[in-house]
């Protein structure tokens, strides 16, 4: 069953978005934000960089979760806690996502699944589209629990 959340995902896919673009979309999108450049570059890491490596659902959601922890310009300050929920979302990615079955790999995951990733697909992403969902609700929430509000964007310039 679907969430309002996963249906996005879907949405989004359908688009033509990958999965860390996806994840960072929501997140600019919660901040009342958007930043075409930041999702051009999110793609990049579609289908594990192209070559089924680490997850874009597990990258996308540590990356909208850098855009409230690190700096980006020179007069910021990184967040004091910023390597405490990253570290966290990946442990849960792991063991609570995917039960510590499988490497947060993208070919892993599809294989655990009973499915060979094709590299050449122009967007798989909807074959995991709760995958998606639930890391990108998992990093808003590790947001929240450590005091930071996903819907408060740091100031921007």
């Amino acid at each position: 069953m679907f969430d309002d959340t996963s249906m996005e995902v879907l949405r989004l896919a359908g688009n033509g978005y990958t999965c860390a673009q996806i994840v960072v979309i929501m997140g600019l999108r919660v901040m009342g934000r958007e930043n075409p450049d930041l999702v051009r570059a999110m793609g990049s890491l579609a289908m594990g960089a192209a070559h089924g490596s680490l997850c874009g659902a597990l990258t996308g959601g540590l990356c909208v979760m850098g855009l409230h922890l690190w700096k980006g310009l020179d007069h910021e300050t990184p967040a004091m806690a910023a390597r405490l929920p990253l570290g966290a979302l990946v442990k849960w990615f792991v063991q609570e996502e995917l039960q510590g079955k499988t490497a947060p790999t993208c070919a892993a995951i599809f294989e655990a699944g009973g499915q060979k990733l094709d590299l050449g697909a122009s967007n798989p992403t909807a074959a995991c589209a709760e995958l998606v969902a639930h890391a990108y609700a998992k990093a808003m929430s590790l947001l929240a629990g450590h005091g930071i509000d996903p819907g408060e964007g740091r100031e921007l310039g």
